[in-house]
């Protein structure tokens, strides 16, 4: 038997090779499709996800812009008591302020997701029933369960997010855009809700007139004596239950971190400061200088567009500055729209006092939220930011419940006290007067514990931490 020639050998190899090479080519331009298939999915899961959470905000907020700029004449329309005149504002940040803790531990046990859409659930059946509410004890009741729904969309969002994006710029985008949401579905509320009213014709009513004295009668000082000790119990209790290895709804272990309880206050602070400043200032346009409730709307406006801006650069440049000399100087900025409020007189033009505080307006709540969602998922392990989370909203949600209620508190007080000695109108500024000035203290304080508690945080939201 003779071996094969070379030129046999030859040209085997050569077919070998002719064979082998199409065939690894085929299977590498199978993987280059398989892998743009799959990034194509991961980048539509991720467009889809953050969508969608911002819809449910943009629907929620809607509701607040409505509630506030239709206030006077939902005061008189459905009849509410002067006693409850602030509380379809308030009564749902409070809500949302008690559940939001209990809401995030559901989600650490159960998902984030299905608690999720039951919040979008409740959320959209809720709004329905408050526009066919009868009277306003009703409303106040519809607006205190959408405020639990809104706790469960809340403390789940942040869990969601962390899902489906990676440490860096697009997570910081996307928690942009839920803030961003957030003062979109507010902004256009501010615009539809005052065409709605004006269509309809309603007239304002009076609203701040809350009798302060009723805070002397047992009824009021009870709860808030009860209140004052279980919140000092409570702290003692999650010790207890950490140290005995039980689960605690709040470990203390999360106020050790600076970082976390500086942003907790001053997101608390700034709610405070910007939910009672939209009131306040929507209050004068429509009862001071006598406007209606589409051009206080449209008074309004250029806190949006800036906030929108303000949304949008914050996600883009937080990774390059360091967080704590960012929210001093949003904060301080924040600081000039209460200031400018404050000395403002009925008589000046729009474009001398008010629209410069309406540029000012935004920038401390929209630079915080974005910063203390980051910071959340940067200081503490994926276990623990649900509860993170829930805590930090929480304090959110706190802060705009407590600023309403302590500046309708104050400018009933200074209402009352100059109402022997001036007209009617003339008393009411002086009270609405008092609010501004409350609300630049809160903001320089706002500045100052930013600038000093978050002097460890350094540049925030870059992919390796």
């Amino acid at each position: 038997m003779k071996p094969p020639s070379l030129k046999s050998l030859s040209s085997l190899s050569l077919k070998a090779a002719s064979d082998v090479q199409p065939t690894s080519i085929v299977d590498e331009n199978f993987q280059e499709s398989d892998i743009r298939t799959v990034s194509s999915k991961q980048l539509l899961r991720k467009v889809s996800a953050i969508a969608y959470l911002c819809g449910v905000s943009v629907t929620s907020s809607a509701t607040n812009g409505l509630v506030v700029i239709g206030l006077p004449q939902l005061t008189e329309d459905l009849h509410l008591p002067p006693s409850l005149a602030f509380w379809p504002s308030s009564v749902q940040g409070l809500a949302t302020a008690s559940t939001l803790l209990l809401t995030g531990a559901i989600g650490d046990v159960v998902g984030p997701r299905p608690v999720n859409l039951l919040g979008c659930m409740f959320n959209c059946i809720l709004i329905l029933m408050c526009g066919l509410v009868k009277n306003g004890e009703a409303l106040v009741i519809m607006r205190g369960l959408q405020g639990i729904a809104t706790a469960l969309h809340l403390s789940s969002s942040v869990a969601l997010v962390t899902r489906v994006q990676p440490h860096g710029r697009g997570r910081n985008l996307s928690f942009a855009c839920l803030g961003l949401s957030q003062l979109l579905g507010f902004s256009m509320s501010l615009v539809v809700g005052g065409i709605l009213i004006d269509t309809i014709g309603w007239r304002s009513g009076c609203v701040i007139s809350t009798d302060v004295d009723r805070i002397r009668s047992p009824g009021s000082l009870l709860p808030l004596s009860l209140s004052m000790v279980t919140a000092v119990l409570f702290v003692y209790w999650m010790h207890y239950r950490v140290k005995n290895g039980r689960v605690a709804l709040i470990p203390n272990q999360l106020w050790k971190n600076p970082c976390f309880t500086s942003i907790c206050i001053t997101v608390a602070l700034s709610f405070a400061v910007l939910n009672s400043l939209d009131l306040v200032t929507s209050l004068y346009f429509q009862e001071i200088e006598h406007l209606s409730a589409l051009q206080a709307a449209i008074r309004m406006l250029p806190s949006t567009v800036v906030g929108l801006t303000l949304n949008i650069t914050t996600g883009l440049v937080v990774h390059k500055v360091r967080a704590n000399w960012l929210v001093a100087l949003a904060s301080f900025l924040s600081a000039g729209s209460p200031l400018l409020m404050a000395v403002i007189q009925p008589d000046w033009p729009y474009w001398k006092c008010a629209f410069p505080a309406q540029v000012l307006m935004p920038f401390s709540i929209d630079v915080l939220f974005t910063i203390g969602l980051i910071i959340i998922t940067e200081v503490f392990p994926e276990e623990k930011q649900a509860v993170a989370g829930a805590v930090f909203n929480t304090a959110a949600q706190l802060g705009n419940t407590l600023g309403l209620t302590a500046m309708q508190v104050i400018s009933t007080w200074v209402t009352k006290q100059h109402e022997p000695m001036k007209s009617s109108t003339q008393a009411l500024m002086e009270g609405y007067r008092a609010t501004f000035w409350a609300m630049l203290a809160l903001s320089l304080v706002c500045t100052i514990v930013g600038s000093i508690g978050l002097r460890k945080a350094g540049k925030v939201g870059s992919k390796h931490y």
